[in-house]
């Protein structure tokens, strides 16, 4: 989804990545998802596609659809990078990781969210373009 939204930011005019984006996570949904009309708590999507609408939300907000307060040669280089790298890192590229270290257990994902700061862990962020410690 991610080279294809660049693809057709770069080749078609007036493109709306966010629109198009949405418009196929709810084609996607509709075809995998299971829900009862008027009842929008029963919805339950297939354990397959689990992670796919999280995936779609952080790459509505990355660097390749929000171009905004980049010039123009970043752009063209963070999509050349997107474009050339393998499926593991373009992931990465779009939801970094964060991995969280501590004295008394292996190292272990963490949420990306303010509850996996604790006294006792060392967080390490990889975005691929750049990798961030918090300790």
């Amino acid at each position: 989804m991610a080279r294809i939204t660049s693809l057709k930011m770069e080749t078609e005019e007036g493109f709306d990545a966010t629109r198009w984006l949405d418009r196929n996570l709810i084609r996607l949904c509709s075809k995998f998802g299971d829900y009862r009309k008027d009842d929008p708590s029963s919805f339950t999507l297939n354990p397959c596609f689990s992670l796919f609408p999280q995936f779609m939300f952080n790459l509505r907000r990355s660097q390749f659809v929000q171009v905004f307060n980049n010039s123009p040669d970043e752009t063209a280089y963070f999509r050349m990078l997107l474009n050339r790298e393998n499926i593991t890192n373009a992931a990465v590229m779009i939801q970094p990781s964060l991995i969280s270290y501590s004295f008394n257990s292996l190292p272990q994902p963490a949420l990306l969210d303010v509850a996996s700061i604790s006294a006792d862990r060392i967080l390490l962020l990889d975005s691929y373009f750049s990798i961030v410690v918090f300790h």
